[in-house]
């Protein structure tokens, strides 16, 4: 499922990579995705031991998602991180990626399955909080994988991800707030 919700946000720079080796060999283009997806896949794995320590721990409330004590931090956690440099790094290099490309650019199969590897911690780097939500969401729930996906991708168009990502980030520390601010209300 990250490998499906991340490719959607993939798009710009494959397209990209596309327009650049039009008259090179299919094995450049396949070396950057199978790159990019191994780290996706590396993320999902840690994830999903993740879940399973979680589940261990027995830390998943009645309806699949975190405890409240849990489910905020995280939200909290998520909401800064939006904040964060590094974030806007990974950001940036996502939104642009004639410029990755221009800046991280390494020739043949090889170096292109290194710029796949490169691009896909970045991706990483810019959306790792933001799948972990999934946690939170109800890691089952399509519903809520649809809308992360929507925003994921959304985040990656140079103009409207820049003037969401803050907002965005407001919006999941309050939601985040108001989890943990629950816990004292009964």
């Amino acid at each position: 499922m990250t490998l499906v919700m991340m490719s959607t946000t993939a798009v710009p720079v494959l397209m990209s990579l596309r327009s650049i080796t039009s008259n090179a060999s299919q094995q450049i283009w396949w070396a950057f995705v199978f790159g990019y997806a191994l780290i996706w896949l590396g993320f999902a794995l840690a994830a999903s031991s993740l879940q399973l320590a979680i589940a261990e721990l027995n830390l998943f409330d009645s309806q699949n998602g975190l405890n409240k004590i849990l489910s905020g931090g995280l939200l909290i956690t998520a909401g800064l991180y939006q904040f964060s440099s590094l974030k806007q790094k990974c950001q940036s290099e996502c939104v642009a990626p004639m410029q990755f490309f221009i800046r991280h650019w390494r020739d043949g199969v090889s170096g292109s399955f290194k710029m796949g590897l490169r691009h896909g911690v970045t991706c990483v780097g810019c959306c790792w909080a933001l799948m972990l939500l999934a946690f939170v969401g109800g890691l089952t729930n399509i519903w809520f994988m649809v809308l992360s996906a929507a925003v994921m991708a959304i985040e990656k168009f140079p103009v409207i991800g820049r003037r969401i990502t803050l907002p965005l980030g407001v919006l999941i520390i309050v939601w985040g707030v108001a989890v943990s601010a629950s816990l004292f209300t009964k």
